[in-house]
C-alpha cells in the first residue's frame, strides 16, 4: 500500500512537535510548513505565505496534521476541508485551556477565541494528549466535539535515562522554561521557592527561567534555590541524574514532559495532583500533593528525599510502557493508516 502523504503544519520549535514530525517521517510522505509566529501586523504576511504554501501543497496529501488549534491552523483547516482532506488536528493544552486568572488558554486572546472554534468545528479528527485535555477542551468549547476525538499521549524522549544506581545528591529539581512572572506562577514556581525556604538545608534548582521569570525569582528566593538558564540537553542530564528528587506543582499543566524526563534520570516524583501531573502519577506512582499546602509540601519532599533507589526503579518501568516515544508511534501511525 502506497504511503499516505501528510501536510504537516508546525507553530513552535518544541521537542515534542519535532519528535511527531520525526515519527511521520518514518511511516509516511510528508511536507512541512513551519509557521513562523509574529506579533501584530507581521503576522499578516505569514498568514499570505501560510495560504499559497497550503493551497500549492494541498492537492498533492491525504492528511493536514497540525499541532494546536489556533490562528496558525485556520487555513490549513479550511483549504483542507473544501479539498476534501482528512484534517488531524492535536490539541496540546494551551489550545483546550481557559485561565484569565493565569492569563492561560487560547480563550484568553481575542484571536485565539476568533480562531480556535473554527479550528476545532471543522477538524475531522482531534487528538488531545490527555484525558485532562480532552475534558477541558469538551467544557471550554462544547461536549460534540467528543465525537471526533481520540486520546493518544503525548510522549517523552528517554535521552536523559541514566544509570539509576549512580550516587546522588540530596538535592531537588524543577524544569520551568519561563520567560515572564505569570508563566512562574502557572508552573507553581513560587510554591517552589516557598518550599525550599522550609527546608533550607537542601538545594533546590529551578532550570529554564529567562528575562522577567529570573528577575522576579532573583528577589524572592532564599540562598538554597540555585536558578540555572535554559542548558544544554547534557549539562541539564547531568544535574538530574546527580539529583533525588523532582517536582512539578504547576496549577496547569496538560502533559509534563519534564517530570517524565526527571522520573526516566532515575529521580523520585512529587507533583501536585491536578490535570497531566495527575495522570502520570496515576496508580500510586510517585508522591502527590491535593493542594498548594506548605506543611503538606514539605513533608512530601522530605518523604521523597528519603526514597531508595529501588523505589524509582517500579514508577521508571511504569512511565516507560504508558509514555515511551515507541507508544505514541504506534497509536499514531495506526490511527493515521486507519482514517
Amino acid at each position: 500500500m502506497e504511503n499516505k502523504k501528510i501536510l504537516f503544519i508546525n507553530l513552535v520549535d518544541a521537542s515534542f512537535i519535532k519528535m511527531d514530525e520525526r515519527i511521520l517521517r518514518e511511516h509516511f510522505q510528508v511536507i512541512t510548513f513551519k509557521f513562523k509566529y509574529r506579533k501584530g501586523w507581521r503576522l499578516i504576511p505569514e498568514i499570505i505565505r501560510e495560504f499559497f504554501f497550503v493551497f500549492f501543497n494541498i492537492s498533492k496529501v491525504d492528511i493536514v496534521y497540525v499541532w494546536f488549534a489556533d490562528y496558525h491552523a485556520v487555513i490549513p483547516t479550511i483549504l483542507g476541508r473544501m479539498f476534501g482532506k482528512k484534517v488531524v488536528t492535536v490539541i496540546g493544552g494551551y489550545d483546550a485551556a481557559n485561565e484569565p486568572d493565569l492569563n492561560y488558554g487560547v480563550k484568553t486572546r481575542l484571536l485565539g477565541r476568533l480562531s480556535a472554534p473554527l479550528v476545532l468545528h471543522f477538524a475531522t479528527h482531534l487528538l488531545p494528549v490527555t484525558r485532562f485535555t480532552f475534558n477541558d477542551m469538551l467544557k471550554n468549547f462544547g461536549g460534540k466535539l467528543g465525537n471526533k476525538s481520540t486520546v493518544i499521549y503525548n510522549c517523552f524522549n528517554d535521552i536523559f535515562k541514566c544509570e539509576i544506581e549512580k550516587e546522588r545528591n540530596d538535592q531537588v529539581v524543577t524544569i520551568c522554561l519561563a520567560h515572564s512572572k505569570i508563566t512562574v506562577i502557572r508552573k507553581g514556581v513560587d510554591y517552589y521557592v516557598e518550599l525550599a525556604r522550609k527546608i533550607p538545608e537542601i538545594d533546590f534548582y529551578i532550570v529554564g527561567v529567562t528575562s522577567g521569570a529570573k528577575d522576579f525569582l532573583e528577589t524572592n528566593k532564599p540562598d538554597n534555590v540555585k536558578l540555572i538558564e535554559k542548558i544544554p540537553q547534557q549539562e541539564l542530564k547531568e544535574l538530574l541524574c546527580r539529583s533525588k528528587v523532582i517536582c512539578q506543582f504547576s496549577r496547569y499543566e496538560a502533559f509534563g514532559i519534564a517530570l517524565l524526563e526527571g522520573i526516566s534520570a532515575g529521580c523520585y516524583p512529587v507533583g501536585l495532583d491536578y490535570g497531566g501531573t495527575s495522570e502520570i502519577l496515576e496508580n500510586d506512582l510517585g508522591l502527590k500533593i491535593d493542594t498548594l499546602d506548605l506543611d503538606r509540601g514539605k513533608e512530601a519532599i522530605s518523604e521523597a528525599l528519603r526514597k531508595q533507589i529501588i523505589d524509582v526503579i517500579p514508577i521508571r518501568k511504569d512511565i516507560e510502557k504508558r509514555f515511551a516515544i515507541e507508544v505514541r508511534k504506534k497509536l499514531l501511525v495506526d490511527y493515521l493508516n486507519n482514517i
